[in-house]
This record gives C-alpha cells, sequence and structure tokens, in this order.
C-alpha cells in the first residue's frame, strides 16, 4: 500500500501517542508522547504506588486482550456478547486504571465516553490491538498525507481514473439514523482544556472528571505537522464550557462499538454486494484506516479471493535490544545531514532521519522485521548490518533500488561527516560503540588466520569460484566474464561491453602472433578463446577453479584451439621459474593477493616477462619493479557491470533455488552486488587498468605510445 501512495501524496508525520488529563482539580496528569519523561510529567507519581498498579495494569492488560482476540478469532462459536465492563471486571481491573487509561482512551477515539463500559470487548479491544494503542510507550508516529483526507480522495481518484475507473464522490447522502446526542465540536485556541503540564501535550488529550465525562481535545499542530501559525490550534469535542477565542462550532455523530453492532458485524456478509452496495469501515475489524476493510470490498467486487492480515504487532525487543536501539538512533540522529532515512517498524513504529545541513533527493525506507537488527548495527556496525539484510531482519520498500540507494546514503553522509570534522579518523560507516570493538577483533583474527599462503589461496577460491558455473551463467553474459565491462553506454548490452574491455586488454598489451601470453587468474577464458581468434597468439592460463578449468577445455576443444591454448591448475607462485612471456594479463585477481604477498606477486610477475614484455592489469596501482606507462580508470564502468549482474541475478531467483540455493544466499549475493556499485558509482572505489614494463625499455612499444585510450573506441 505505502509503494502504491507514496507517488500519489506528499506523505507526512502524525503523531497519536494517548496521554490523559484525569480530574484537573486534583492535578492527576500523565501522557506518552515524549516517553518516560510525559508518564511522570507529575513527578510524584513516580513514587504514587496506585499509579504504578496503574502502568502494570495497562501491560498485563495488553497481553489479556491479545490473547482474549486470538481465543474469539480461532474459535468463532464462542459467545462475542461479553462487555468490555464485563472483560475489566472478571479480570480484577482497577477503578483507577478504567478512569485514568481505558475510558479515556475510548473518549479519544469514539468521542463516547460514559458509555464506554457497555462497549462490545470483542470490538474495542480488536481495534486496539490492531492499531496497537495499548502499546504504553509504543506507537508515536504515523505516516499520513500532509493535506489529510482532500489530498488523499484527490490523489487516489485521479490515479484510479487514469487508469480507466469511474470514481464517484460528493454523492447525496439522504439520511442517517443515530441513536445517540452526538458530539459538539469547537476549533479554538483555549489552552485550559489541554493538560496544565505542557509536556503532556499530545495530539488526542482527554480531560475526565469524577462523573467519566471526558472532554477530548485535539492539538492539530502536532497531529497535522501545523507549523504556520505559531499560536496552538485546537478542536475539543463536547468541552464542559464554550472555549475561548472559538473561531468555529459543529455537531457530528460517530459509529460506537455497540454489542448490537458487533452481533448486526456477524450478519455483515450476508448482505455484501447486495443491490449493489459494498461496506468497508474501520468497524469491520481491521482498525483506522480502512484499508483492509476497503481491500476485502474491492477484490469481492471483483470476484477476487484475497485474505487480508491484520497488522502486525509490535515487536517486543528485550532489554539489550531496547537499549541498542537507543544508541543506533541516537547515532543516525547526528550521522544522517544529507537525505531521508525512515526505518518502518514490523507494528507501525517509525524512526525518521533527516539531514538539513545540505539538499538531497535520496529517500530510503528500511522495513525493520526483527528487533536484533538493532542489536546487530551497535554490536558490528556495517558488517552487522549486512548480516541483517542477509538473514531476513530488514528489508526495503523499494526492493530494486533501496539497498543501493541506503548505501549511496551512507557514503554521501560519511564524506560530509569527514568535511566537517566531526569524524576525522572513520572513514567508513562505524557507531561509536565500544561493544564494535569485538566485531573488529574478531575480524582482525580471521583475517590473520586467513594468510594468503598457496593452500589457503586454493581454499579461499574453491569457495567462491566452484560454487556452480550454471550459478555465475545466470547473471554473468554469455562470455562468462566476471570482471568490469566498459560501456559505451548504460544500455548497451552487457556481452558486447565485455566484449569490448577484452579488445582493450588486446590492444593496451599490443599482442600479435609470435607473442606467448599469460594470464593469471583466467576464470572462465573469455580472453583466451578471443585473443587467439583475433591475433593467433599462444595463450596460457592459470586458475584455482577446478570447476574453471573444466568449463574452459570444454570451450577450447569446442573452438578447436587445442594446440594454442593451455590452462593450468596453479598458483602464481607455481609457474615454471625458467621460462618467460612476451605478454602478462592480469584482470581482478590481484585483489585476491592479499597486502602481505604484494611484493612476492610482482616479483612472480616481473621474472616471468620476457625482455620487451608487457604486463596489463585491471586493478589498483602498487609499487614493483616494473614502470607504470599507461593507467586508466574505468570504475564508473564496474557501477554499470554489477546492476546488469544484479538484474541477471534476481531475474534468475527461481532457477537458483532449483540448484539448491536459498533465500538468504541470493540476498548475500544481492548484498555484494548492491554494496560494491554503491562504492564505484561514488568513487569510493576505483577500478584501474595498467600497462607496465621494465624501465628504459623503449621497445615494447616502438614508435605507438598510448596517445589515445583503447577503450575510447
Amino acid at each position: 500500500m505505502l509503494i502504491f501512495l507514496e507517488p500519489l501524496l506528499r506523505l507526512t508525520l502524525s503523531y497519536s501517542a494517548f496521554p490523559e488529563s484525569l480530574c484537573i482539580r486534583r492535578g492527576f496528569e500523565w501522557g506518552t508522547r515524549n516517553g518516560l519523561s510525559s508518564l511522570f510529567d507529575q513527578k510524584k507519581n513516580m513514587l504514587n504506588p496506585w499509579f504504578r498498579k496503574m502502568i502494570r495494569e495497562i501491560i498485563n492488560f495488553r497481553d489479556n486482550s491479545s490473547l482474549y482476540i486470538e481465543e474469539l478469532n480461532n474459535n468463532p462459536d464462542i459467545d462475542r456478547n461479553e462487555t468490555l465492563g464485563s472483560f475489566v471486571q472478571s479480570r480484577g481491573y482497577s477503578e483507577l486504571f478504567q478512569k485514568a487509561f481505558l475510558i479515556p482512551v475510548c473518549a479519544a477515539i469514539w468521542s463516547y465516553s460514559s458509555a464506554a463500559m457497555t462497549f462490545s470487548a470483542y470490538l474495542t479491544l480488536s481495534f486496539l490491538c490492531n492499531q496497537d494503542i495499548l502499546e504504553l510507550l509504543g506507537l508515536t508516529k504515523q505516516l499520513a498525507p500532509k493535506w489529510l483526507s482532500q489530498s488523499y480522495v484527490d490523489g487516489i481518484k485521479k490515479e484510479l481514473e487514469s487508469r480507466g475507473c469511474q470514481v464517484k464522490t460528493s454523492s447525496e447522502i439522504y439520511s442517517v439514523l443515530t441513536n445517540d446526542k452526538g458530539n459538539d465540536i469547537f476549533l479554538h485556541h483555549d489552552e485550559n482544556l489541554m493538560p496544565k503540564v505542557r509536556g503532556a501535550w499530545s495530539s488526542r488529550n482527554v480531560l475526565g472528571d469524577s462523573n467519566d465525562n471526558a472532554c477530548i481535545t485535539y492539538w492539530l499542530n502536532n497531529a497535522q505537522n501545523i507549523s504556520e501559525p505559531t499560536v496552538p490550534i485546537f478542536a475539543s469535542l463536547n468541552p464542559p464550557y464554550t472555549p475561548k477565542d472559538t473561531s468555529f462550532k459543529s455537531s457530528t455523530r460517530h459509529p460506537i462499538p455497540s454489542v448490537a453492532a458487533s452481533r448486526a458485524l456477524s450478519n455483515l456478509n450476508d448482505i455484501q454486494g447486495k443491490r449493489g452496495l459494498w461496506f468497508c469501515g474501520a468497524y469491520q475489524g481491521y482498525g483506522f484506516p480502512e484499508d483492509g476493510a476497503g481491500i476485502l470490498a474491492a477484490n469481492s467486487m471483483l470476484r477476487k479471493h484475497y485474505t487480508y492480515s491484520n497488522n502486525p504487532t509490535c515487536m517486543v525487543p528485550s532489554c539489550l535490544e531496547t537499549g541498542a536501539c537507543f544508541v543506533v538512533t541516537r547515532f543516525l540522529q547526528r550521522f544522517i545531514a544529507t537525505g531521508c532515512l525512515i526505518f518502518l517498524e514490523e507494528g507501525g513504529k517509525i524512526f525518521t532521519f533527516e539531514g538539513t545541513r545540505t539538499k538531497s533527493n535520496l529517500k530510503v525506507i528500511v522495513r525493520v522485521h526483527k528487533p536484533q537488527f538493532y542489536w546487530k548495527v551497535a554490536t558490528e556496525a556495517d558488517l552487522g548490518f549486512a548480516d541483517a539484510y542477509i538473514n531476513g531482519d530488514i528489508s526495503f520498500v523499494d526492493a530494486n533500488e533501496g539497498l543501493l540507494n541506503f548505501l549511496l546514503l551512507i557514503i554521501r553522509n560519511a564524506e560530509i561527516n569527514a568535511c566537517a570534522e566531526l569524524n576525522k579518523e572513520r572513514k567508513r560507516w562505524t557507531p561509536f560503540l565500544y561493544t564494535s570493538i569485538a566485531a573488529n577483533a574478531k575480524k582482525f583474527i580471521n583475517l590473520v588466520s586467513r594468510r594468503n599462503t598457496m593452500i589457503q589461496a586454493r581454499r579461499n577460491i574453491s569457495r567462491h569460484y566452484d560454487l556452480s558455473n550454471e550459478l555465475f551463467s545466470l547473471f554473468l553474459d554469455e562470455t562468462m566474464t566476471y570482471s568490469c565491462a566498459i560501456f559505451q553506454n548504460p544500455l548497451e548490452d552487457l556481452k558486447n561491453a565485455q566484449l569490448r574491455k577484452v579488445h582493450t586488454w588486446i590492444e593496451k598489451a599490443r599482442i600479435n602472433k609470435d607473442h606467448h601470453i599469460l594470464e593469471i587468474g583466467c576464470g572462465w577464458g573469455s580472453l583466451a578463446v578471443e585473443v587467439v581468434k583475433k591475433t593467433g597468439c599462444k595463450y596460457t592460463g592459470i586458475t584455482l577453479s577446478e570447476s574453471q578449468l573444466q568449463y574452459i577445455e570444454a570451450k577450447v576443444k569446442e573452438a578447436g584451439l587445442q594446440d594454442q591454448i593451455e590452462v593450468l591448475l596453479c598458483d602464481y607462485r607455481q609457474l615454471p621459474k625458467n621460462y618467460r612471456y612476451d605478454r602478462i594479463i592480469s584482470c581482478g585477481m590481484i585483489e585476491h593477493v592479499g597486502h602481505d604477498y604484494m611484493e612476492e606477486f610482482f616479483k612472480c610477475c616481473e621474472s616471468s616477462l620476457a625482455d620487451n614484455g608487457i604486463l596489463v592489469l585491471q586493478a589498483m596501482a602498487a609499487a614493483s619493479r616494473l614502470s607504470v606507462v599507461h593507467l586508466e580508470e574505468i570504475g564508473y564502468h564496474y557501477y554499470h557491470t554489477l546492476r546488469s549482474w544484479r538484474h541477471n541475478f534476481l531475474q534468475n531467483r527461481s532457477k537458483i533455488h532449483g540448484l539448491g540455493f536459498d533465500d538468504k544466499f541470493i540476498r548475500t549475493w544481492e548484498y555484494y552486488f548492491d554494496y560494491c556499485a554503491a562504492g564505484f558509482k561514488y568513487c569510493v572505489i576505483g577500478d584501474f587498468q595498467i600497462v607496465l614494463n621494465r624501465p628504459g625499455d623503449v621497445a615494447a612499444f616502438g614508435s605507438a605510445p598510448y596517445n589515445r585510450l583503447p577503450s575510447d573506441n
């Protein structure tokens, strides 16, 4: 629903806590808008045993209500005629609980306090649980249209009409039958109808008296995010007197969840759709707004079967997870300097982090499904976020661009914070948590224990590249090239872009038919066949992947090039010491070498390179005895390459499942693709094609230096 509405409406946050002000003459006030500070706005209540008992009863009432609704929903034959008063009395709730919490809450919703205890227990508690109103310090924010009902109706009407629907609004109402006296509504600026302590003010405020009468006052500035005018604007229902500075008065009536209404609701299906009338209101059990009932009615009209799930219940975090949530949200409030990041918790709670230092159109909405997400981020920072995504603790409203935009948002804010000298030493997103030290120590131990020896190197390569040739074929192009392509434009076919990259290597290496070339890390052989066909040279490739070796051998045999192409299953450190190659090409392999072995890698390359030889790398430059004669940064092309791989990968989700891989595996690869793509898009990561030869060796290039870039062709 959010995906459908967001492009049509300008959404804003609406605050909907439920504070109460009971019997103002005795000065008993409390609320929930600002958490514990509102709950104990009157400090004397911290020591009041009756007040503390009421708090315990509210928590107990929430649990009992959930069990009661679940039992009735699972057993339709159970009598549903019990009143709210009977439910409360049979479970021994105190009078203070009823007068200071339950009656004011019912009055704030149904504008009817004196008969609240006669309401249907099933309808009333279903509504309260569905809307998470019984969460004492829970739901405080909801998304709502900025201009409320009018913009909602106009936006939906326009969209539906563009899709060929006929929408009728403002239809004439012939009669409405009511059996209660209704409510008088006053629009005014009189603060005397609000809690005395301003810290207890909230969107809905209830002023009660000892006779169970209640006046409900809506603080419209807060409920509707009205910043102008600066004076408070109130709408009061049934005040004990006419408020000062009243600018408008009206009367209205509100449906109430009576026992009779509950009985009638059980027969609703008997009249639904009759005479062309369809009913879809909050009273049908889905709460307010009426999205659930509306979807059911629409699908019934279309004769489609549709089961609508009630709103998920609020997450119940542990003490550690609650603390972690506090730390993570506090960090993000300071960290987000540009763009907008929104967390939508399961059950409706919302956290919004919006930057004010620089403007940005980046907006990311994250769905938080499990509270351990906060603990993972607090203790493991960016790796914790990755783990949470992979394990399904979170997801994104925008399934296609959400993860990528989140990573771009984090990179951009890290740059802004670094420039502002707020975080001089921190080059990546890491919360200020001592608990993350343990995770960093664990990473260090893993790195030390996985030193890139020849045995460990083979294990590392096998773990990644020997997963399945068929798996890689589902997201790579037909050439099976697993490195950055070079695109003429972002919409170019991936295969053409990969072939352009291969031809770039060939041109930069100045290969001819007399040369014997070596490729270190030959992958699935995209260069092998292409370079031999194009130049007639002799080719040797090395790999540590048995799956790749088998694939290349079959590919070479199919092309009939066995006499010119040789592929070895060996490490670069196992190359023959007495043989030299005219050209050496290595693409994307140096990343697997490891920092401690970088010098050894270049020594092996230098000793294997013939006189007048050329080494072409697609990787980062590193110091060695070879001189850099040409360098080209192609990292931006890697962004488009990764997006193409991601698209192909997710398009073949069902085939990947068929290979025996689960959704966690798929999310791991999706995170890998988008994590790298974000880095390349914002140039945090670079990808280089580097041409090297021995210092002073000009014969290798003859009279044709690198005056132009082959990839520009």
